[in-house]
């Protein structure tokens, strides 16, 4: 039997709880447009990772107040109805992180840290990061599992869903900060730009064979998984970036995905 170095894994275990998280917010994602705004969120959380090097504050507390403050903003803009949705969040996510790269310009020796958030790595993964990553995923499957009807109605006619007294304000927000937290711990392994291939991916994937809702969220849950798994092996085999990786094997499931479909 082959020697399993233990350095990996908790970032092995880490990638299998945030593939099948995501892959849950993805049928979201797809359904609700919030690709664009995975990516603000992502980039946003760029600023408070600086922010935190620099002040020595912890990170993750640092990227989640940023990555929050930049969500609830774009879901502020875009309620108002002043700022079209995808312009309030490239102007949103720009800023930030703009911020992040002169807040991390300031630091000696930036570089390398500045490498390992942008494109991900299995060795800042530790098992902090594999409890914040389960404890995040239970509340997440509790929560949309308690409010599934809710959900449902408002990503259907969100008009139709406070008439029937759903608390459409309340269940967005909710969902909203939950999927921002998940997309923040998942930085620091698939890393801020490439983290958005598992928000869109899996359901994009799913919504090519089925029509029904739990036929999707299975497909959906096995491409995120099969991607973040493939993607991780490749990186420790060939050392290469983990988010690279395991975007590009997102990349090649849904284009295989997508001529299978079509035949």
């Amino acid at each position: 039997m082959p020697h399993i170095p233990s350095f990996i894994v908790a970032p092995f275990l880490c990638a299998l709880v945030i593939a099948v998280t995501l892959s849950l917010y993805s049928f979201i994602v797809v359904v609700k447009r919030w690709a664009f705004l995975s990516v603000g969120v992502s980039h946003a959380a760029f600023g408070g990772v600086a922010l935190g090097f620099l002040l020595g504050i912890p990170v993750g507390v640092s990227a989640s107040a940023f990555a929050l403050a930049a969500a609830f903003l774009m879901g502020h803009m875009k309620s108002k109805g002043n700022i079209h949705e995808d312009v309030a969040t490239g102007v949103i996510f720009s800023v930030f992180m703009a911020l992040g790269v002169v807040l991390f310009s300031i630091r000696e020796g930036y570089i390398s840290d500045v490498f390992s958030y942008l494109f991900g790595s299995m060795l800042a993964v530790g098992w902090r990061e594999v409890f914040v990553a389960l404890t995040l995923s239970a509340l997440s499957i509790g929560f949309l599992l308690a409010f599934k009807r809710d959900i449902f109605l408002m990503l259907v006619d969100p008009e139709m869903a406070y008439v029937m007294g759903v608390p459409v304000r309340r269940t967005y927000n909710l969902l909203l900060a939950l999927f921002t937290l998940n997309v923040v711990v998942a930085i620091k392994l698939i890393g801020v730009i490439l983290v958005s291939a598992l928000t869109v991916v899996p359901a994009s994937v799913a919504i090519f064979f089925f029509s029904k809702l739990k036929h999707i969220m299975l497909l959906s849950v096995t491409v995120g998984v099969l991607a973040v798994m493939a993607g991780m092996i490749t990186s420790y085999i060939t050392d290469l970036p983990p988010g690279a990786t395991t975007a590009l094997t997102a990349g090649a499931l849904f284009f295989g995905a997508l001529l299978i479909s079509k035949r």
